[in-house]
């Protein structure tokens, strides 16, 4: 996912966002910024050789392309393979006064993908720049470049018998760790607020210098890897959503490999009734009952990940919302209700016994929790591949492959499944997404009934207005907080569609602003509201 997106106009580097670039009849710019380019062309090419540098038209194209109603177009491309390169680039850029832009792996779906803040910029992409310094095993940490993928440390930790984990997202295997923690991200497991459980970010500035933050220009010991904080004031914070700085560099705490992982599952159609089970979640998160991120996802959400949820012929015009009969029939048919929870108990046998314990007493009465482990994650798997389709339902075969991939997230085993809600509605020829339009949207609420129940009943009728469904996914990332993760998805090869989509998204801002919950996360580029 891309990282450090440009700051906003005020406080931009180098006096804010660049001007709309205008087209010279070779597909060349013509504004100041180019012309800049054209200065340092030549200092470019001798830093980056090997054509890693490049102001090609497909280049520039290929890093303009995004998944929002609307993009923009970079000056040209960087590929950086170690830090002194970062520093020599950025005193060429600040030199010049050229902007630039930091991506990772660029997949910040939904987000702005690759894109900067506006046109003109140089694209620095990190993804070269993708070793795994360092696995501690006795103090359970990683040292990492930003290109370093999610499936990249996972395969590493798996293939060394590591008695440590990973905790993942839901990005896909090809995701970057140190971009998404960057963009404070998070997963499923108890070490699922990654910013939390990160430490000595290495960043170079635009002068071309490099600091560490906490302890970590501390080199005799380790000290800079295990705590966070330093002396005085911490600038770790600076260094989250913004183009202070190019991180080339993160500690990433991992967590040892429990005794014992059960996944827990509890869902309801009733919608009281699952305000009282946001309340006991709540409850038994501040009280550490559960340590991990609980998920809540409404009806949507879990059938856009299972499958591309496509017309039926005639019955579906697919650039409506769905009716409540249809979204009705077709949540019954794949066995999931309007309200779906989901989370993970971490610990011996004993503390994951006695934690099953108090959960079952929190939702007595209120609805039913079922708790699984590998062993009936692997039963349902052996019955699906050795039964006949005709014999197995194929409610159970979505049940089954729901759970593996679930399983696996809260293991920290990444997978592509959950991408398949970028396809919601929507599924272009290529079959990947960045050829979908999609857009998140998601703000920070009180974790507790009224604030949850508000937020859905206020945000709904709005998308619905646009004609758009509205997935939902609540996450208590910490125990007095929610980020609820929604997502508009659309043909944005369809003008009016992508028109509608961003002014839906601009109806939602709004009233998210009126209600007092802001975006944990914004996109790179600014929708229009």
């Amino acid at each position: 996912m891309s990282w450090s997106p440009s700051l906003p106009a005020a406080t931009a580097p180098f006096g804010g966002a660049s001007p709309v670039l205008g087209n010279s009849p070779d597909g060349g710019c013509e504004t100041p910024f180019a012309r800049s380019l054209d200065a340092v062309r030549d200092q470019l090419a001798n830093l980056f050789p090997d054509g890693r540098f490049s102001d090609a038209n497909a280049v520039r194209n290929r890093y303009a392309k995004t998944t929002l109603p609307r993009s923009t177009t970079p000056l040209g491309v960087v590929w950086p393979v170690n830090r002194d390169e970062v520093s020599s680039l950025m005193r060429i850029l600040s030199s010049h006064q050229i902007p630039w832009h930091t991506i990772s792996r660029g997949r910040n779906w939904g987000y702005g993908d690759s894109c900067a803040s506006g046109d003109g910029h140089l694209i620095i992409d990190m993804g070269e720049m993708n070793r795994i310094v360092e696995i501690n095993e006795d103090l359970a940490y990683a040292v990492i470049e930003p290109g370093v993928t999610q499936g990249q440390l996972a395969d590493a930790l798996n293939s060394s018998g590591s008695r440590l984990m990973l905790d993942v997202t839901g990005a896909g295997p090809d995701a970057s760790i140190v971009g998404n923690v960057l963009q404070r991200g998070f997963g499923h497991t108890p070490y699922g607020d990654r910013t939390a459980h990160a430490c000595n970010y290495e960043a170079v500035w635009p002068d071309g210098n490099m600091t560490r933050t906490g302890f970590g220009d501390i080199e005799k010991t380790t000290v800079g890897h295990v705590y966070p904080y330093g002396q005085g004031p911490n600038f770790q914070g600076v260094l989250a959503q913004s183009n202070a700085a190019v991180v080339t560099r993160m500690t990433i705490w991992l967590m040892p490999r429990p005794q014992r992982i059960d996944g827990f599952a509890f869902k309801t159609d009733d919608l009281s009734v699952f305000a009282r089970m946001a309340d006991r979640i709540g409850k038994l998160r501040q009280e550490n009952v559960i340590g991990s991120v609980v998920h809540l996802a409404n009806d949507l959400r879990v059938l856009s990940s299972q499958t591309q949820v496509a017309g039926d012929g005639n019955a579906l015009d697919r650039r409506k919302p769905f009716t409540d009969r249809q979204r009705a029939y077709r949540a019954k048919k794949a066995g999931v209700a309007k309200w779906n929870g989901l989370g993970g108990l971490y610990g011996t046998n004993r503390i994951v016994a006695a934690k099953r314990k108090d959960i079952k007493k929190a939702l007595s009465g209120i609805c039913p929790v079922r708790f699984f482990r590998q062993r009936h994650v692997n039963a349902l798997n052996f019955a699906v591949d050795r039964m006949p389709s005709y014999v197995i339902p194929e409610r159970i075969r979505n049940l089954t492959a729901a759970v593996t991939d679930v399983y696996d997230l809260l293991n920290g085993k990444p997978s592509a499944k959950h991408l398949e809600g970028a396809f919601y509605r929507n599924r272009p020829d290529s079959g990947n997404v960045i050829d979908v339009g999609l857009m998140w949207i998601a703000p920070v609420i009180p974790f507790r009934s009224g604030d949850v129940l508000r937020l859905t009943t206020e945000l709904e009728p709005i998308a619905s207005q646009f004609g758009f469904d509205l997935p939902v996914t609540i996450s208590p990332v910490i125990p007095r907080a929610a980020v609820a993760v929604m997502n508009l998805s659309f043909d944005k090869s369809d003008a009016d569609e992508a028109s509608r989509a961003e002014h839906c998204y601009g109806a939602m801002r709004q009233r998210l602003d009126e209600m007092g919950y802001p975006l944990y996360r914004t996109s790179s580029i600014k929708i229009a509201a």
